[in-house]
């Protein structure tokens, strides 16, 4: 049950707190006395989206406080408790900046705007102004049915989602494979060939860069047999002075005289050193000498080998390894386009398993609300009773649109969509012996908003939301129709609470609270009161409404009287239990 609402800086609003009862609220005003204002601030503190457009003229912020009593909803408080909010008390908040950002609370603690959002429909039901005139449109007709139905409707409705959102996905892949055969199989010869060429080279990584270098050695081999030539005739050859005979010569002067000074010793070592390094370097150039003589043979291979691997690199890459890589990617793609045969076949058999689920569970689908459309015509046949409309019948029509693309349902291909094969359009037969005919043939204002009701009063005993909220909901009605309106909305509040915004006095003197709401102007800004009414004070108001601005005297003896029968029926019936 909603408890109390607080509101501040929204709208035209600066601050005001309204506290609820259980059973039946009505809040009363002229037009444009902020009455919806109040349901809208409801919205936004149950998640509703909200604009910086709400913030009150002047004010940094604007916030709204909605105070519940959850004792008795086991699973509203199960949400609280597995989210560590939970107790007995609920206490939901809002605020939206002037800068258009917005904050969220539950019971002190920040919260998410989808949190808000998905406690809000366990809590209250708003049913708005222009509700009546969604039971015009049929698409909305299939969510009713689907809502009375209950969860065995709403479980295969999943089941028959999931399965048409596959189909969707097999038929696109499916369709994409088909269409771009001619280019899958220009695609698979274009990467076989890139594979092919780069295998048959062989390339390896840094293979590039020792062939170049093996190329400038090659192309310069007579300057460096030529250098290597000199280089060791100069240690080891020269008939005058190479330097392994100098060496050999400083040896032999030095061993003479190394007996009269050991200090000699060591460096007769060095020279014996020398003349060893001197002789494995003339022993190296004579092998460089010989192994770089010119061999063009082996220059012409190189150059070759050399423009084939830049011929690919200009192709794949600037390295080696891009060349190797792009291989690499290319028998990759090539090894999934090679494999789209498997992948056609193996969707096409995938195919026929999801289209014989979707067959099946759809079949099931319209049995449960065929049955369910049976109940729902009784259901509100009877609601229409009590609304005066005693004469009409409602008829719940299913069917199926054909379409050449869809499933096989009995003798005719059928649309399926994520919510099953039927269409559902609600009929009415305003009178006896006329034909049910669609809401949007034969429905006036007044009528189209007691069908409302008798749905909302019919579903309210199938989805237990614990608050109720009708926005001036009443339009077309008359006196003597909206005194059985205010009787099917005290039967709601029997069992929930339930709040209604009104102008209709034979509404307001049924109710269990009845809130006056005014608007003023306090020094150049415009301020929203609420105020409870009782006693004199609301029958005053009923009078207002049953005769305008300026109450007449026939007009507060009505509203006695209308007040009056609403205590007689209290009295008799039991007191409200809304929660």
């Amino acid at each position: 049950m909603l408890i109390e609402l607080r509101i501040q800086d929204f709208a035209v609003i600066h601050a005001l707190t309204i506290e609820f009862g259980p059973g039946l609220n009505v809040l009363s005003g002229e037009t444009g006395a902020g009455k919806s204002i109040i349901v809208d601030a409801l919205t936004v503190a149950l998640g509703a989206r909200a604009s910086s457009d709400l913030v009150r003229t002047g004010a940094a912020a604007a916030r709204v406080e909605a105070r519940f009593a959850v004792d008795r909803d086991p699973p509203v408080r199960a949400w609280l408790t597995d989210r560590g909010l939970g107790d007995a008390e609920l206490v939901v908040a809002r605020e939206i900046g002037s800068d258009g950002r917005s904050r969220a609370w539950i019971n002190g603690r920040p919260s998410t705007v989808g949190m808000l959002r998905e406690l809000g429909d366990q809590l209250v039901e708003i049913i708005g102004q222009h509700e009546s005139q969604q039971l015009l449109r049929p698409q909305t007709h299939l969510e009713v049915l689907d809502a009375f139905a209950g969860p065995s409707a709403l479980a295969l409705r999943a089941e028959v989602a999931s399965r048409v959102a596959r189909r969707a996905a097999l038929r696109a892949e499916h369709e994409a494979l088909a269409a771009s055969e001619r280019d899958r199989v220009r695609r698979i010869d274009f990467l076989r060939h890139q594979v092919q060429e780069i295998d048959a080279a062989k390339p390896r990584p840094g293979e590039d860069e020792a062939l170049a270098a093996r190329r400038t050695r090659l192309a310069n081999a007579g300057r460096l047999a030529a250098a290597a030539a000199g280089a060791y005739a100069a240690l080891y050859e020269a008939e005058q002075g190479a330097a392994i005979d100098r060496l050999g010569h400083a040896r032999s002067a030095l061993r003479e005289v190394a007996g009269l000074d050991p200090a000699l010793a060591p460096v007769v070592e060095r020279i014996e050193a020398l003349i060893g390094e001197v002789t494995d370097i003339a022993r190296q150039l004579a092998s460089y000498r010989s192994a770089v003589e010119d061999q063009p043979d082996e220059l012409e291979a190189v150059e070759a080998r050399l423009a084939l691997l830049q011929a690919l690199r200009r192709k794949y890459g600037e390295t080696i390894e891009d060349v190797l890589a792009a291989r690499e990617q290319a028998a990759a793609e090539l090894a999934g386009l090679d494999a789209s045969d498997a992948r056609r076949a193996a969707i096409a058999a995938e195919l026929e398993v999801v289209d014989r689920e979707l067959i099946e569970r759809c079949g099931r689908l319209t049995l449960v609300r065929r049955m369910a459309a049976r109940r729902l015509e009784t259901s509100v046949d009877r609601e229409f009773g009590m609304l005066e409309l005693k004469r009409a019948r409602l008829r719940v029509g299913l069917g199926h649109d054909p379409d050449p693309d869809g499933l096989q349902i009995g003798a005719e291909r059928v649309a399926v969509g994520p919510t099953g094969a039927d269409r559902v359009e609600f009929l009415l037969a305003a009178n006896p012996g006329e034909e049910a005919r669609p809401l949007v043939r034969v429905a006036s204002g007044g009528e189209l908003s007691r069908v409302m009701l008798a749905l909302r009063h019919v579903l309210a005993a199938t989805n237990g939301t614990p608050v109720m909220v009708f926005d001036e909901v009443e339009a077309g009605i008359g006196a003597r129709t909206a005194g059985a309106v205010g009787r099917v909305l005290t039967g709601m509040a029997r069992t929930r609470q339930v709040l209604c915004v009104t102008h209709l006095a034979e509404i307001a003197s049924l109710a269990d609270h009845h809130f006056w709401v005014t608007k003023d102007v306090v020094r150049g800004r415009t301020v929203v009161h609420v105020q409870p009414l009782a006693g004199t004070d609301r029958t005053e108001e009923i009078a207002r409404m049953l005769s305008g601005r300026m109450p007449t005297p026939t007009a507060r003896d009505y509203a006695s009287e209308l007040l009056a029968r609403a205590r007689r029926r209290q009295t008799a019936g039991s007191a409200p239990k809304g929660s």
